[in-house]
């Protein structure tokens, strides 16, 4: 099971299967451990820049740990206005809990404490932590230093972002993930016609994939051209 606040949807790809590792073996091979029964040894803590891949790893995670029956949640805060702070409590007795984008809180003192709290509740339960944001702790300017502290703790990890040369490939596992092959002319031309963002591009890709299955044909140079060019 995985909660969530109401105008929020998991999206359907996001999973370590057709996550694209590159330079980040490391970060990747401590979270897969951590869903596992024995959790690893503190929080993770990961930062990168925006369409770095964080939100993914974050919802990846609780994909993993729903298909154990598992509770999981995911928390996305740079939508902090619209949520009640009240959802964290009892967020302890879930297996993970992910908090994507920590930084948007900075300086709201209502939520540093409770995510302080919440830290230190789950730590008292055994329940594994994710944080993700776009700068380093250290860059964070929390108004509540424990929170940084706590943050500090346990394993944090710079998310490399992903380099033109490996965006393609990143794009082929996204298909492969959803089932379908993305030959390396289809890769290329959509990397050299529509902006680099991996999350827009993951939105095209589903999008892509859905047009496919309707017209019934392989996912084509030729028929990618003729896609896009009635339906963007």
């Amino acid at each position: 099971m995985i909660q969530l606040p109401l105008s929020v949807a998991l999206r359907d790809d996001a999973n370590f299967e057709n996550f694209y590792v590159n330079s980040n073996a490391l970060l990747v091979e401590k979270i897969l451990q951590s869903t596992q029964h024995n959790a690893v040894d503190g929080a993770i803590f990961f930062w990168g820049e925006i369409a770095s891949g964080k939100t993914h790893l974050l919802q990846a995670v609780c994909d993993k740990v729903a298909k154990r029956n598992l509770t999981a949640a995911y928390i996305p805060l740079t939508l902090w206005q619209e949520l009640d702070v009240k959802m964290l409590h009892g967020m302890e007795s879930f297996a993970a809990i992910c908090v994507d984008d920590i930084d948007s809180i900075a300086g709201q003192i209502k939520w540093e404490k409770a995510l302080f709290e919440l830290y230190n509740r789950a730590t008292e339960n055994n329940t594994q932590m994710y944080f993700s944001a776009t700068r380093s702790v250290k860059e964070i300017p929390f108004k509540l230093a424990d929170l940084s502290s706590r943050l500090s703790w346990g394993f944090v990890f710079h998310l490399r972002a992903l380099t033109d040369e490996e965006k393609p490939k990143a794009l082929q596992a996204h298909a492969k993930g959803r089932g379908f092959e993305m030959p390396d002319n289809v890769a290329r031309y959509l990397l050299n016609h529509y902006p680099r963002d991996m999350n827009g591009l993951s939105q095209l890709l589903e999008r892509l994939d859905k047009a496919s299955l309707a017209a019934q044909r392989k996912l084509t140079l030729p028929f990618v051209k003729q896609w896009l060019s009635h339906s963007l």
